[in-house]
Formats: C-alpha cells, sequence, structure tokens
C-alpha cells in the first residue's frame, strides 16, 4: 500500500524541492523533486502530478494499491487509469483501477505557461529533437536536464558527480543558443528501484511535470521509430506514443519526435550541423557500466557499445572525421575490424535493430569491408560453444 499525504515547498542550498510525505507499506518517506530557486516561480503546487505518475508507474509494477490526499489533475487521472493502466493490464500486469483512490482532482489552468522544451543530452537523439524543434512549428525555446535515471537508474554520488558536470554543459549550450535552462534532481530514482529502460519515459515525464507553470508543450526524443510501436513491458521506447497521448495534463501537452525516422537517418542530419563536432555526447558513461571509467570531465570513451556504434556510423556516412574533439579516432581505427565484426555478429546472431541498420547503409554507400571482420565476427559466434565446453 502507498499512501500520498501532501505536497509542500522548501527551500535549502540555493535549491527549492518539491516534497511530498508518503507512507510505503506503513513507512514514512519525504519524496522530492529539486530545481535552482530561481525556478521556483514555474512549480505547481496545485496537484502533485510528478509523484503521482512515478508512483503510479511503480504501483502497477508492484500491484499495489495506492491512495493520494493531495490533488492530481483531471486530464491526468484520465490518461492513468482509463488509457495506460488497461494498457498495463494488455501487457500482463494484474493491477486494477480498483487499487487506486484518486479522489481530489485540480482542474487548474496555467496560462502563463508558454514554452517549447526538450531534453538535451547531446546525443543522437537529443540533437536530432533540437535541430528540428529550431524550426518546427512550436519552435523550441527551452531545454531540460534530469538527473532521473540516465547518470546511473538507482542514484548515488557518482551519479550525482556526472549529473552536474553535464549540467554545466547544458547550460553553457543554452545561452550559445539563446535558450531557456531548467533542471530537475529528485531522490524517487533511490526508493523506487525501477529498471531505467522499462520506465525512462515515465521519469523524465515526471520531472517534466513540475514545472507546469513553465511548459505548453514538451517535445520528447524517440528511442524507437513508429513502424516497431507495441506494448512491451520491458522498454517504453516501443509505446511512447501512447505515453506522450496519456501523460497530458490541464496546461500541458507531450509530444514524440523522430518516429519514422530511424538512427542512420537521425546521424545524417545531426553530422550536418557543426554544433554536434564539438558538443555530441553519446557515451555509456554511468555508474552502472562498469566497464567505463568515470572522468571528470564528461567525453565519450570510444570503446563502449554506443561510441562504437556512433562512430561506425559517422565513419560509413563519411563524417566521423569532423568528430576528432569527442572521439578518440586512433583508437577507433585500432580496433575498427574486431568493432565491425562485433556488430556482425550481432546483426545476424541477436538481430540487433541497429546492427542492420549499420551494414544495410554500408552498402547503400559503397563502405568497404575488410576480410578480417567476418572473420572476428565468426569467432565471436563461437565463444558460446567454446564456454560450454570449458564448462563441461
Amino acid at each position: 500500500m502507498i499512501e500520498l499525504l501532501n505536497i509542500y515547498l522548501e527551500q535549502s542550498d540555493e535549491k527549492v524541492y518539491l516534497k511530498s510525505d508518503c507512507l510505503i507499506n506503513g513507512d514514512k518517506e519525504v519524496l522530492w523533486f529539486a530545481t535552482s530557486v530561481e525556478n521556483e516561480k514555474y512549480i505547481s503546487t496545485s496537484n502533485a502530478d510528478a509523484f503521482f505518475l512515478f508512483i503510479f508507474i511503480y504501483a502497477v509494477f508492484e500491484n499495489l494499491e495506492f491512495k493520494a490526499n493531495v490533488p492530481i489533475s483531471k486530464r491526468l487521472k484520465f490518461g492513468l487509469l482509463e488509457v495506460l493502466l488497461p494498457a498495463f493490464q494488455e501487457m500482463g500486469f494484474n493491477a486494477e483501477s480498483k487499487n487506486f483512490s484518486f479522489e481530489r482532482i485540480d482542474e487548474t489552468v496555467y496560462p502563463e505557461a508558454v514554452a517549447v522544451g526538450t531534453a538535451m543530452s547531446f546525443g543522437v537523439d537529443s540533437f536530432y529533437t533540437f535541430i528540428q524543434g529550431t524550426k518546427s512549428n512550436i519552435k523550441l525555446d527551452y531545454l531540460t536536464l534530469f538527473n532521473a535515471g540516465a547518470f546511473g537508474q538507482f542514484g548515488g554520488e557518482k551519479t550525482e558527480e556526472l549529473f552536474e558536470n553535464m549540467k554545466g554543459r547544458v547550460s553553457e549550450f543554452a545561452i550559445k543558443q539563446n535558450m531557456g535552462f531548467v533542471w530537475a534532481d529528485t531522490n524517487l530514482n533511490e526508493i523506487f528501484k525501477m529498471p531505467f529502460v522499462q520506465t525512462h519515459t515515465f521519469r523524465n515525464f515526471a520531472c517534466v511535470l513540475i514545472f507546469q507553470k513553465l511548459f505548453k508543450d514538451y517535445i520528447y526524443a524517440s528511442s524507437q521509430t513508429l513502424h516497431r510501436f507495441g506494448l512491451n513491458k520491458s522498454a517504453t521506447g516501443y509505446y511512447e506514443l501512447l505515453i506522450s497521448k496519456s501523460v497530458k495534463v490541464n496546461s500541458l501537452e507531450f509530444h514524440i519526435s523522430g518516429l519514422i525516422e530511424d538512427r542512420i537517418q537521425k546521424t545524417k542530419v545531426i553530422s550536418n550541423n557543426k554544433l554536434t563536432y564539438s558538443y555530441l555526447n553519446v557515451c555509456m558513461i554511468t555508474p552502472d557500466n562498469k566497464e567505463v571509467k568515470l572522468e571528470s570531465k564528461i567525453k565519450n570513451c570510444s570503446k563502449c557499445v554506443k561510441c562504437v556504434r556512433t562512430m561506425v556510423t559517422l565513419d560509413i556516412l563519411g563524417k566521423l572525421d569532423n568528430y576528432s574533439d569527442v572521439f578518440d579516432l586512433s583508437l577507433y581505427k585500432k580496433n575498427l575490424n574486431k568493432n565491425l565484426g562485433e556488430l556482425l555478429y550481432k546483426r545476424y546472431r541477436g538481430s540487433d535493430v541497429f546492427s542492420q541498420e549499420i551494414f544495410v547503409e554500408a552498402k547503400k554507400q559503397k563502405y568497404r569491408i575488410s576480410y578480417s571482420v567476418y572473420y572476428y565476427a565468426f569467432m565471436r559466434a563461437l565463444q558460446p560453444i567454446l564456454r560450454k565446453f570449458k564448462n563441461a
């Protein structure tokens, strides 16, 4: 049983905290979202929508009852209970509408909310959304950064360090682009320990919901194309369009960008923008990735799977040399055939979508693939068999 008791603001250390006292199976927890004190004017306190969204997902996954003594936006209540809940039931979750008691309804509309925002992580998807958003009919004018799991799904000190480093970079970038910038931190990652891939869209949307006096529209970068849409209980990326139409509140609407374009097409778009030559950051540097060392300065490690995948794509497109400031190109060239062999193995053995797209584009561009690539792919395919013999 989860019970949300109240909602209130507190200030400390030049930060403002949106807090809620919460009972989780009888134990009291203080939940919070935090941002810089100058952003207090953007925080809505007429409802507890940010907490509702995060806790609702957890309650569905854990099949717990959820009662609230604080208001929820009328539109969000509809989206959670009448749109998302049936979808979760279709996925196989056992949660029922009787498990949720949301009696207090908020119908407040914020006419001062006129900004259009998007997240900026300097990755392929976020840069694509940024570039498209600056020329959209609903023109982008705000960037955001949220510590909602991307820097470490369960939080912690290293996560905070990475977040603080990235916050400075995004703030600097926003100033140079004459755009606004807001950030949010939260302790809900630590309290409700949910897998990031399974929940990232909900986590980030929850952070947006604290700024209902600022945003009228929020554009979220899609991680999957529309033709792969499906109710996949393991990853929100497959049904983000449904989420965006469910998680709507009285003054704020969400939109998904890049639903048609695959990762190759997005990379083509961003590689024609010089801003990406100095800022592109795709690296899997998080505390969850034990193989990548945490550096004080955030930079692409040039060896994790996301770095390799992006560098290979840029190489095939003939644009990699433009990115010498953000990738170690000598390391890339040294390990190229081995890395291509790994991608080729994933294409055939694991049916990896990104690897499939890479080799389709390589063929289109007449990109030369060495015979040694096939050797590495073959040896990679033998590894599971050799392990079985070794452990027999």
